[in-house]
C-alpha cells in the first residue's frame, strides 16, 4: 500500500551532516555528543538525522520552542534512552508484525512511529500523545470503538501500534490513499489540512518520515 506509493520530490534542506541510523546510538549514547546547528537546519531535522525527538532537544537544551535555534549554536544531543537493545528490537518486530498484518509497509509504519516517539511506549507528550504511536486519548477512543471495536490500551505497546495503524487506515481511506495527506492528519489533524493547508511544521514533519522511510526498507 503506503510503501509503493509515490512521493514528491522537493529540494534538500537544512541538516548537512547527515547521521547514518547505524551510528545513531553509538553519537545519543555519549552525554557529550553535540551538533552545532548549521543555516538552514530545523530542530525536526537535527532530531531525525541523530537519532532522538523534538521534544527531547526541547528539554535537554532548555529551548523556548521548536523554533528558538540560530545557526553556530551548539545543541546537546539527549542521552539515549534506557530501553535496552531487546526492547527496541521488540518493537521493531511488534511495527512490522502488526503493519504486515495490515497491508501496510514496516518501514513506512516504523518511520512515522521514531518521528513520533522515537519507539518509546512509555512517551507521553505535552499534549497528551501516548507511545509508541503517540496516539490521543481521544483518538484513542474513536480508533476502539469505530475502527477496532474493542477497547484499546494506550499504555500497551500492542495496543498502541494496533491504534496508529487503524488510524492511518482511516486517514488513507479519507485522503484517497494520499499518501502526504494521510501524513498531514495524522500530525496537524485532517479538518486543519482541509481548512487551512498544511503547516511549514507539518511539510517537515513529511519530509521527516519519508526519509526515514527509505532508511527502514
Amino acid at each position: 500500500m503506503v510503501g509503493s506509493a509515490r512521493s514528491r520530490r522537493r529540494p534538500r534542506r537544512g541538516i548537512r551532516g547527515v547521521v547514518a541510523l547505524a551510528t545513531v546510538a553509538a553519537l545519543a549514547a555519549s552525554a557529550s555528543a553535540s551538533y552545532e546547528v548549521q543555516r538552514g537546519d530545523t530542530l525536526s531535522e537535527i532530531a531525525v538525522h541523530t537519532g532522538t525527538t523534538v521534544a527531547d532537544l526541547v528539554a535537554t537544551n532548555g529551548l523556548r520552542s521548536a523554533d528558538h535555534i540560530r545557526a553556530g549554536q551548539r545543541l546537546t544531543l539527549p542521552s539515549a534512552p534506557a530501553a535496552t537493545p531487546a526492547s527496541r528490537a521488540e518493537v521493531g518486530a511488534l511495527i512490522e508484525r502488526e503493519a504486515r498484518a495490515r497491508g501496510w509497509s514496516p518501514a513506512f509504519v516504523k518511520a512515522l512511529a521514531w518521528q513520533e516517539s522515537g519507539w518509546d511506549n512509555a512517551r507521553v507528550s505535552s499534549a497528551g500523545a501516548i507511545g509508541i504511536m503517540q496516539v490521543m486519548p481521544a483518538t484513542g477512543d474513536h480508533v476502539s470503538t469505530y475502527l477496532v471495536g474493542r477497547p484499546l490500551d494506550l499504555h500497551d505497546p500492542h495496543d498502541n501500534v494496533v491504534a496508529g495503524i487503524a488510524f492511518l487506515q482511516h486517514l488513507w481511506e479519507l485522503t484517497d490513499g494520499d499518501v502526504e495527506r494521510t501524513l498531514a492528519g495524522y500530525y496537524q489533524g485532517l479538518r486543519s489540512v482541509r481548512e487551512n493547508g498544511t503547516y511549514p511544521s507539518t511539510e517537515r514533519y513529511i519530509d521527516n518520515v519519508l526519509a526515514l522511510r527509505e532508511r527502514f526498507r
